[in-house]
C-alpha cells in the first residue's frame, strides 16, 4: 500500500480567485457607468440636434408665409411700421410651431438703403434689410435654447420716396 502524505492548504488559491473577482467587477462597474455617460450625452446632442430642425424650420415657414402674404408681407413694413426700440420685434410665429420667430428693422438710418449689388444692379432700387430670429428653449425645465438669425434683403423699389 502506498503511503499518502497529508498536505495542508494555505488558501493561495482561494484568495487569488477573490482578488480577480474583485478586479473583475470593478470593470465591469466602470464600463457600465461610462455607458450611462455615454448614453446621457448621446440623448443631449439628439435633444439639441432637433431643437435646431425645429427652429429652422419654424423660421422657414414664417418666411415663406410672408413670401405668400406678397402685399400685405410685413417684410415691405419700413420703419416707421417697426417698434421704436429695436430690441423688440414683430411676432411672426406660424401656429402650430414650437419656437417664437421674430422679425426687426435692421434700417436704423433716416433713409431707406439700396440694395446690394447681387440683388439689384440697377441704381436707386432700395431695400429693407430685415432681421427673423427664431428661438427655442429645449431640455430638461428648458435649461437649453437654440437661436437663428436669418438675414433678408426686400427689395422694395421705391425711389425717392420718405418713410
Amino acid at each position: 500500500m502506498a503511503i499518502v502524505k497529508s498536505i495542508k492548504q494555505k488558501g493561495v488559491v482561494l484568495i487569488t480567485s477573490l482578488l480577480m473577482i474583485i478586479a473583475v467587477t470593478s470593470i465591469a462597474v466602470t464600463l457600465m457607468s461610462s455607458s450611462s455617460i455615454d448614453i446621457k450625452m448621446t440623448s443631449a446632442a439628439q435633444e439639441n440636434e432637433v431643437a435646431e430642425y425645429w427652429v429652422r424650420g419654424d423660421s422657414e415657414r414664417a418666411i415663406n408665409q410672408e413670401m405668400i402674404a406678397s402685399a400685405n408681407s410685413r417684410f415691405l413694413f419700413l420703419t416707421g411700421q417697426f417698434p421704436a426700440d429695436n430690441t423688440t420685434g414683430i411676432d411672426v410665429t406660424v401656429a402650430g410651431s414650437k419656437s417664437t420667430v421674430t422679425l426687426f428693422n435692421n434700417n436704423n438710418g433716416p433713409v431707406l438703403l439700396n440694395c446690394p449689388p447681387r440683388i439689384a444692379v440697377t441704381n436707386g432700387i432700395k431695400c429693407n434689410t430685415l432681421r427673423v430670429e427664431s428661438s427655442l428653449a429645449y431640455g430638461k425645465d428648458d435649461k437649453h435654447s437654440v437661436t437663428l438669425i436669418s438675414g433678408i434683403a426686400q427689395e422694395l423699389g421705391i425711389v425717392g420716396q420718405s418713410q
